[in-house]
């Protein structure tokens, strides 16, 4: 969960819990903290250290209201503050920034564990005896994350037919896809001093009631590993390649998700178990993961094919290093004699064979394994096991365009030379992971029908099923005018009578579809094309490479992002037919083509491009081929980001939301299956923010068990650096889709309700874009009192933050940094603004509309996720320290302007702010979660000092930027006293840390 923590159980109880123990831990935070400075720093820097925690400390809650009500910091606090800062030199400067944001990240640790225990403590009490209170929510409307053992109970409480459930698991496909957006600023090496210090605060807490000398050791390891941790830089030493982000990302299966998939499988079951004892689990791959990293190339030159193949390969090694050592481990365990137990008659004539097959094997093993057949079978699978692993590594070697034979089976030629041919490897490794589970089954089986079991083997199996051997699948992901571009090149090589670039929409259509009909091969193979085309070409011969070495599982997805029109799905399905994707005779695709709807006009026209899609009957049949089940599969993508940046926060959920229903209508018309896609990010800018109220929020009826998600940035630390938070957080994606899918009320649906979001989208929209993309001030505004530039020399993406070189305007920027400058300068404005403006007309239109927004909040989760999403966001805006931005950072020849668009966000955070509070009946933001306010009131007070300090660094250093180095004063600008001269480097190091130290306390970047 991308934000501050929710509340982790379902009962009313647990927040207030929750804010007891984060009050109770953060004692020792507070002690660890103090204590490392005092090692580390100078006397005199720990004290100054020490003032500014004290003035932004915890005050009194007449002392927060009274903050809360004036729209930001006491003005008293904060020239104390500046005062303090004042006096430091750039040391002292960057060990506060230092200092603070280790702080943060102490507590960050410190409230993933207080979740994780949450989440264990929900799992050990008693079946709930409120399971048929009539007051309880509606099974659509309930506001807190419910365990597979609660959700059954109430279902079986309202009389959900046992079959309907079953159904319903039967169809169960989540997909969670990792990317590798440049929101995760926090290094690998930092990262793994994270875990440990983790790992050591659970240890201290678990032994609360053991010995004083184990507690004292535990608390010298932990100050000692913080001590290593303060001396590790904080800062990427050099800009990622892409496979640095794949071995980032890879990171947590390694660590976490291969052991956790397992226990999720056997939570399922055992919740099963005692409330529908008939129903059949889910398949073990119920839920999948996918990756864009190393295969997401739009915008990102850096990932080339090889690139992509590598990936592939990295990824299938590390699965097949962890099944060895499962085996291993395996082999130990299966001691079985044939003295003293049966065995299946299969599993003796597959030892047979495999003698043939490996005699060097059962020369080495046979005579200690005589009358142990399980371990000499296991000695047999690690052999294969081992063999594969030495082709992966081969493979990886030569890379894409080697040329080899019969790949799964036959004989390997590889490239270069100095590669030795391996004909005995391909015939004796696992073509497939198929092949590799078909002999854990016959162990298994074997068991069974001996009257054993094996847990072990059980996991293995699971993890085979879930991870296969790719561990996840890549999605390609490139820019709608790519594939156009190299068509049109193609054309006019071709010397077509009417080029691909001048034709029309329907023109384009026509030729489309019928090159695609054609078995006759449209690229030439001795011509050639430029630069981006050739590339183009290249993408999808290598994707053809790696299903046929792979299997399809490795990737059968090709997003198009920026998708506006029928022609440029049918682009890919072309391009994708000249690599041997498509079969025109047969009609079949071994690629799923995905459009990804990314602006409001794009969320607006996507149900008009799908039905003239699925009314084609080519591409129906294409369709029909690719399908998971017994109806063909269309999966779209819904992108929050762009659409965001587009029209702002209401609009863009309110588009999403329509076009998701339209879609779902269509495809039912049409007898397809959809699965929606959604592009969420880790800011509620870019459609983050609590996972579970995210999913029931959708449309009723438009998931039906099916559901993607990305997982971004720094989400994934938060949600997967622990087995069982990770455990928490999959557990609770799966009972939100399992909810929503029953919820068939046409809630939705509703005329009045429809009209009324249409008209506080409409007005929402004009609102935003008349400041955003209107106003001319705006851009300079953005890059001069926000990190904008800085955040841009931030070594921690390996994709540029503008999609275009050199140009500076809004359309060219990402989103993520957008939302990044954003949320450093304490505006967050793409997550709230126009919000406050659309409600305020509408009530000012009827006052008795009020009395509707707040029956909406309470009887629409869509309505009330929205809203809900915009009070966290304004709880965290800190308007007197973005107000200090602008009048330090502005230039003088911008203060004018830069004073109305001030003057204009401040009375549109009023006016959002005052309503919020009217439709939601809180008298403070946040009260409707005590455990998040307490939170976020920790943070915002505490987090200012570094926002000070960011200024101050911003503005010497782009001083510096603007003329050559000059010796200076203390960090405030003024000279005298030890004046010394700081370089552009070292200025710039200063602001670096700053936001690394504002991006944990606000727990989210972009």
């Amino acid at each position: 969960m991308a934000g501050f923590p929710a509340a982790v159980a379902p009962t009313p109880e647990v927040p207030a819990a929750v804010g007891r123990l984060l009050e109770e831990r953060l004692e020792l935070v507070e002690d660890l903290w103090l204590t490392v400075l005092r090692s580390e720093c100078p006397p005199a820097q720990v004290e100054r250290l020490i003032r500014l925690k004290e003035l932004s400390g915890p005050i009194s809650p007449a002392e927060i209201e009274a903050t809360q009500e004036s729209e930001g910091f006491s003005s008293g606090s904060s020239e104390a503050i500046v005062a303090v800062i004042h006096d430091m030199d750039l040391a002292d400067g960057i060990a506060a920034a230092r200092a603070f944001s280790l702080y943060f990240q102490l507590v960050n640790i410190l409230e993933q564990h207080i979740e994780e225990d949450s989440y264990l403590a929900s799992l050990q009490t008693a079946p709930s005896s409120s399971v048929n209170d009539p007051f309880l929510p509606a099974l659509a409307s309930q506001s807190e994350p419910a365990t597979f053992r609660q959700l059954f109970e109430r279902l079986r409480a309202l009389g959900v037919p046992p079959a309907q459930i079953e159904n319903l698991l039967r169809e169960l496909d989540i997909r969670l896809v990792f990317t590798a957006h440049p929101t995760e600023i926090v290094r690998h090496t930092v990262r793994h001093k994270q875990r440990r210090v983790a790992s050591l605060i659970q240890k201290l807490e678990e032994g609360r009631g053991g010995s004083s000398e184990t507690r004292a050791r535990h608390r010298q390891q932990l100050e000692e590993e913080i001590r290593l941790w303060w001396r590790t830089d904080e800062l990427h030493q050099f800009k990622p390649s892409v496979l640095d982000e794949v071995d980032y990302a890879l990171h947590y299966f390694q660590q976490v998700l291969f052991d956790a998939m397992p226990k999720l499988q056997l939570r399922i079951r055992s919740a099963l178990a005692a409330s529908y004892p008939d129903v059949q689990p889910p398949q073990d791959e119920f839920c999948t993961f996918g990756s864009w990293v190393g295969s997401d190339r739009d915008g990102n030159p850096s990932v080339t094919p090889e690139i992509t193949w590598r990936t592939a390969c990295y990824q299938r090694e590390l699965m097949l290093q962890r099944y060895v050592k499962s085996v291993e481990q395996l082999r130990d365990q299966l001691s079985i004699s044939m003295q003293w137990s049966q065995v299946s008659p299969a599993l003796l004539e597959s030892l047979e064979m495999d003698r043939l097959r490996f005699p060097e094997i059962y020369e080495e093993r046979a005579a200690r394994y005589r009358l142990e057949p399980y371990r000499l079978k296991l000695s047999y699978v690690l052999e294969r096991l081992r063999l594969t692993l030495e082709r992966n590594q081969q493979l990886y070697q030569s890379g894409w365009e080697a040329p080899f034979e019969n790949p799964g089976g036959g004989g390997l030629t590889l490239n270069p030379g100095n590669l030795t041919p391996v004909a005995s490897v391909a015939d004796l490794h696992y073509g497939s992971a198929e092949e590799f589970r078909a002999d854990l089954e016959l162990v298994g089986d074997s068991l069974v029908a001996t009257g054993l079991s094996c847990e072990s083997l059980g996991e293995l199996l699971s993890q085979v099923h879930i991870f296969s051997f790719c561990l996840a699948s890549l999605d390609i992901r490139q820019e709608s005018t790519r594939h156009s571009d190299a068509i049109d090149e193609l054309s006019r090589y071709l010397q077509l009578p009417v080029t691909y670039g001048a034709m029309d929409e329907e023109q384009r259509i026509a030729w489309l579809l019928a090159e695609l009909q054609t078995r006759r091969p449209l690229l030439p193979p001795a011509a050639r094309w430029s630069e981006a085309t050739a590339e183009t070409f290249a993408v999808f011969r290598m994707l053809q490479r790696l299903q046929q070495e792979f299997g399809s599982r490795i990737c059968r997805t090709y997003v198009i992002s920026m998708s506006h029109t029928v022609s440029d799905l049918l682009e890919v399905l072309l391009l994708a037919k000249e690599a041997g994707l498509v079969d025109p005779l047969a009609r079949r695709s071994d690629l799923l083509v995905i459009p990804l709807f990314e602006t409001v006009e794009d969320l607006q026209g996507a149900p008009a491009v799908m039905g003239r899609l699925f009314a084609d009957p080519f591409y129906r049949q294409v369709l029909s081929s690719s399908g998971e089940g017994s109806e063909p599969l269309q999966e779209v993508m819904l992108g929050y980001s762009d659409s965001n940046k587009d029209s702002g926060f209401l609009s863009s959920n309110w588009e999403i939301h329509r076009a998701q229903i339209a879609l779902q209508k269509l495809a039912t018309q049409h007898a397809v299956a959809l699965r929606i896609f959604h592009g969420r990010g880790g800011s509620v800018g870019r459609g983050g923010g609590p996972a579970y109220q995210a999913i029931l929020a959708q449309p009723s009826g438009t998931l039906r068990g099916r559901i993607k998600i990305t997982e971004q940035g720094e989400v994934l630390a938060s949600k997967y650096s622990l087995p069982e938070l990770a455990l928490y957080n999959l557990e609770t994606v799966t009972t939100a889709v399992l909810q929503n899918s029953l919820v068939s009320a046409p809630i939705d649906d509703t005329p009045s309700w429809n009209a009324l979001m249409e008209r506080l989208a409409a007005r929402s929209r004009d609102h935003y874009r008349a400041l955003v993309h209107d106003n001319p001030d705006l851009v300079a505004f953005f890059q001069q009192v926000t990190p904008i530039e800085e955040i841009s020399k931030l070594q921690i993406s390996s994709r540029p933050a503008r999609r275009k070189s050199g140009v500076k305007d809004l359309s060219s920027l990402r989103a993520i940094p957008w939302v990044f400058g954003w949320t450093q300068s304490r505006f967050l404005l793409p997550s709230w603004y126009g919000v406050g403006m659309a409600l305020h007309q509408e009530v000012a239109g009827d006052p008795a509309q009020m009395e509707l927004l707040q029956l909406l909040y309470q009887r629409w989760p869509f309505f009330r996720m929205l809203i809900s999403k915009v009070e966290m966001t304004l709880s965290k805006v800190d308007l007197e320290l973005a107000h200090h931005y602008v009048l330090s950072l502005g230039r003088p020849e911008n203060r004018e302007a830069f004073a109305a668009i001030f003057t204009a966000i401040a009375s549109e955070f009023g006016r959002t702010r005052d309503l919020v509070l009217q439709i939601s009946n809180h008298t403070r933001l946040l009260d409707g979660d005590p455990a998040l306010q307490l939170s976020v009131d920790l943070r915002n007070r505490t987090i200012v000092p570094l926002g000070f300090l960011q200024v101050a660094l911003l503005r010497r250093l782009r001083d510096q930027n603007r003329q050559p180095p000059m010796s200076e004063g203390p960090i405030s600008g003024q000279t005298g006293g030890d004046a010394r001269t700081y370089s552009r480097s070292e200025l710039l190091r200063g602001a670096l840390l700053t936001i690394n130290g504002i991006a944990a306390g606000m727990r989210n970047t972009g």
